[in-house]
């Protein structure tokens, strides 16, 4: 069973976090270390590091909302993917919000993209732990992002009200089709 441990200043979470949040997501998806940190101390969100017997498997970072529940971040260790640890991880947020959509976003599954095959298997992954897509883009300054849910039915205004309490409303967005 994975033990999660909140991601806090100079911690070995921190250390841990630190080190695959900066290797595993592109600089223009991610938001600054300090602004997570700041954005956690919310009681609705929350920035774990994934301990498997004291072995380092990922981290995991959402936020809840009313009926909402945003996956904004999710990744795990090189050397353990394929392992079952990120199926296990979406049984967190889907096992205690289980009345709630839980929306991520992923680069767009575009053929032209240099990632192209990495996307479809990231797609992949989560429509086989019973996410779908909603045909709706979260687009910010920096790019945008296929939106994903396991609602039957995508609120959008859920998603929105989720991202702007996240992030006390600093961060500027669009969701759209």
């Amino acid at each position: 069973m994975l033990e999660a441990k909140p991601v806090r200043w100079a911690t070995k979470a921190y250390q841990d976090a630190k080190k695959l949040y900066l290797t595993a997501f592109p600089k223009w998806e991610r938001f600054s270390l300090l602004s997570l940190l700041f954005m956690s101390l919310h009681k609705k969100v929350r920035f774990h590091a994934l301990y498997d017997n004291k072995q380092f498997c990922g981290i995991v970072y959402f936020a809840e909302g009313d009926a909402t529940v945003y996956l904004a971040y999710l990744a795990i260790s090189k050397k353990l993917r394929g392992r079952g640890y990120g199926t296990d991880i979406l049984k967190v947020p889907e096992n205690e919000f289980s009345d709630k959509q839980i929306v991520i976003d992923i680069e767009p599954v575009i053929r032209e993209a240099q990632n192209y095959k990495q996307r479809i298997s990231r797609l992949n992954f989560y429509e086989g732990n019973g996410f779908h897509r909603t045909h709706q883009m979260l687009k910010d300054d920096v790019g945008e992002c296929e939106t994903l849910t396991t609602g039957k039915k995508f609120d959008r205004a859920g998603f929105i009200k989720t991202l702007k309490q996240m992030s006390f409303g600093f961060y500027q967005f669009k969701v759209e089709k």
